[in-house]
């Protein structure tokens, strides 16, 4: 391994000076296995080990004597890599936009293999399930890959590691038992639980840093001779210089009228500023647990907008980033995006005695509601007194006549329908028409 300043981040963790260091049993690299009756180390290593050679490599770890007769009730520290085995798999559960995984498109349900490298360039996501009932979702700009992924004969212990080498990942394990191992790192950092949701972020390019964030449960972060716990709601940012104190993950940024229908061309929001936030991540889902994410904006602003989507239900989340790169709290917020506009023009005739308006749907395809439309007309000294009112509309024009001479402004509406929204109508911007003398 490599020579470099070790972070362990984890629930029962110890400390570690460097990640090529050894490990005490109960920092995770070794396995205990408590005698019992009849006993023997060959038998031991003909039932849980992958040779019968690793029951020597045991004996002298363990300093006995006699391999034959076995003290009951002792303990025997066992390293896990001599354990026998069986693969854990992960599977991909969502992907979208632009990801690899071994160079080539992802499939849904495909088993991520061994040292696989996992990519997601700019709006690219892909979630991992696993049948312990773990969860991993790697966001943009994201490299990782799964370097152990196994349950142990022995106890069926369970040991899983995977490697974040830039961008960010977002974790959420189940309780794990005492033996099981269930490890996030990259290079400077490891972060290991019992069963948490948390997340880690790693940037190369900005200067050597790891970052863990709690979101529930509780890790300790240590590093050298130091040691910080973190619980949920709190954050570290270390570096390999040492680890920084505590930080409290700051709130969720209110999503301004978040339930508001996105009809428009692009999906706007506008979020409440947060104290002490650099910048923003907005994220949306198709899910409220942001498993299936399909797009996100980094913004250092209160207001972003994103590229149209199809019709139907989505989920926006944004977290506030801190001076020290922490990322904090978030909450999800249902919102329909229903793509309803009209475009219009008029046209005069020669003798300027006839007006024609026309109109176009912006929106909607096969799949969607029929849409009708609406006309308004005023004289721009009088806005409060509609001189044409027509609600109904099928066709997409409409001809006045014998307008007096004078400046007007109108306006059309597109009108459709959602089964859970009922009546949607659009109304796109005034115009103004000048009839002359």
């Amino acid at each position: 391994m490599k020579n470099f300043k070790a972070l362990f981040v984890g629930s029962c963790i110890a400390l570690l000076s460097c990640l090529s260091a050894p490990v005490a049993a109960n920092g995770s690299d070794y396995v205990t296995y408590k005698i019992e009756a009849n006993d023997t180390l060959f038998g031991i290593a003909r039932e849980y080990l992958l040779t019968q050679q690793s029951a020597r490599q045991v004996q002298r770890l363990n300093r006995i004597s006699n391999p034959r007769r076995l003290r009951i009730g002792s303990n025997l520290r066992i390293p896990r890599r001599l354990l026998a085995y069986r693969d854990v798999e992960l599977r991909v559960a969502n992907f979208s936009g632009p990801v690899t995984i071994d160079g080539r498109a992802p499939q849904v349900s495909q088993t991520l293999a061994l040292n696989d490298r996992i990519v997601t360039r700019a709006n690219g996501f892909i979630t991992f399930t696993a049948n312990f009932g773990g969860r991993i979702s790697l966001p943009s700009n994201t490299t990782a890959q799964l370097t152990r992924s196994r349950r142990y004969k022995l106890g069926d212990a369970l040991d899983v590691d995977f490697l974040v080498t830039r961008g960010r990942a977002n974790i959420s394990s189940p309780t794990l038992n005492e033996q099981d191992r269930l490890r996030m790192r990259t290079p400077l950092a490891v972060t290991a639980v019992r069963g948490t949701d948390f997340r880690i972020g790693y940037d190369p390019e900005s200067g050597e840093f790891s970052l863990t964030e709690v979101t529930e449960g509780a890790v300790n972060v240590a590093a050298g001779e130091e040691e910080r716990a973190a619980p949920a709601g709190f954050g570290i940012a270390s570096t390999s210089t040492g680890v920084n104190p505590p930080e409290e993950l700051l709130p969720a940024p209110a999503v301004n009228d978040p339930g508001a229908i996105q009809t428009g061309e692009t999906l706007d929001f506008t979020l409440e500023p947060v104290t002490g936030a650099r910048g923003y991540r907005v994220q949306l889902a198709k899910d409220a647990s942001f498993l299936d994410v399909v797009s996100e904006r980094l913004i250092d602003t209160e207001i972003t907008s994103f590229p149209t989507l199809e019709d139907g239900r989505y989920f926006v989340r944004a977290r506030a980033i801190a001076q020290s790169g922490l990322e904090g709290q978030s909450e999800a917020y249902s919102f329909l995006r229903k793509r309803l506009g009209v475009s219009a023009s008029a046209t005069s005739s020669l003798d300027d005695s006839a007006y024609t308006f026309g109109w176009l749907a912006q929106g909607g395809g096969e799949d969607s509601a029929p849409v009708t439309f609406a006309f308004q007309m005023w004289s721009e000294d009088a806005p409060d007194i509609l001189l044409v009112d027509e609600l109904g509309l099928t066709v997409t024009q409409l001809a006045l006549t014998d307008l007096a001479p004078g400046r007007y402004e109108w306006r059309v509406a597109a009108i459709s329908t959602d089964v859970e929204e009922g009546l949607i109508k659009v109304w796109g911007a005034p115009q103004t028409l000048v009839v002359s003398n």
